[in-house]
C-alpha cells in the first residue's frame, strides 16, 4: 500500500507543477520555462500516466489508465501550445475542454470501482483541468 500512496503523491505534485506551470504561462506569456515544464508534463502523462495513476486507481486495467494518462497530457499540450503562442492554440484549447468533459465522464462512469479518494482525486483534477481550459479559451478571445 505504501507504493501506492507515493504513486500518489508524486502524480498530484506532477499535477500541480502542470497547472501552475500552464497558469503562470498563459497568463505571463514569454517564460521558456513555463513553455517547457508544462511539455514536459505532457511528455509524463502521456508516457508513464498508465503507471502514475495506479495510485488512484490500483485495480484499473492499463489500457484505462492509459487513456487517463492521454486525456491528462492532451489538455496539458493544449495548454502548451497556448503558453508558446503557437499557431492552432485556439483550437487545440477548445478541444481540450472535450477532454476535460470526457475525462469527468469516464470517472463519473467507474466512479462503484474506485476508491473515494481516487474518485475525489480524479474528479478534483477534471475539474481542475476543465475551468484552466475554459478560462484559457475566455482569456485568448
Amino acid at each position: 500500500m505504501k507504493k501506492i500512496s507515493s504513486l500518489s503523491v508524486l502524480c498530484t505534485l506532477i499535477f500541480l507543477i502542470g497547472i501552475i506551470a500552464s497558469f503562470l504561462g498563459v497568463f505571463d506569456q514569454g517564460i521558456k520555462i513555463m513553455e517547457w515544464t508544462t511539455l514536459i508534463v505532457s511528455a509524463i502523462y502521456l508516457v508513464s500516466g498508465w503507471y502514475l495513476f495506479k495510485g488512484y486507481y490500483p485495480e484499473g486495467h492499463p489500457l484505462l489508465l492509459f487513456l487517463m494518462g492521454y486525456l491528462y497530457s492532451s489538455v496539458f499540450m493544449a495548454l502548451t501550445f497556448v503558453t508558446a503562442s503557437w499557431p492552432l492554440a485556439k483550437t487545440f484549447i477548445a478541444i481540450a475542454i472535450a477532454w476535460a468533459v470526457t475525462q469527468l465522464v469516464m470517472v463519473t462512469v467507474i466512479k462503484k470501482r474506485l476508491s473515494r479518494e481516487g474518485f475525489l482525486q480524479f474528479m478534483i483534477e477534471g475539474s481542475i483541468m476543465l475551468i484552466m481550459s475554459i478560462a484559457v479559451l475566455l482569456h485568448s478571445i
